[in-house]
């Protein structure tokens, strides 16, 4: 019953240099909150911690081009 996790884009301007790299991290942080639920219904062993680094390592491939969104 996995669904295929997408991004979610979040639409914040903020004035302060660097913000990029926190919008980017934050995106990630509420994509994996949004595909937990799904995630643990298919595998309850699964912390949300693990699901997160595994968002985070699914984003930094699809990012470099070695793994399609």
């Amino acid at each position: 019953m996995a669904t295929q996790i997408t991004r979610i884009a979040v639409k914040i301007h903020f004035e302060c240099p660097g913000d990029e790299n926190a919008i980017q991290d934050l995106n990630m942080y509420i994509l994996a909150v949004y595909s937990y639920p799904d995630q643990f219904a298919d595998k309850p062993h699964l912390s949300f911690q693990q699901h997160l680094l595994n968002v985070i390592d699914a984003e930094s491939r699809r990012a470099s081009g070695k793994f399609q969104s």
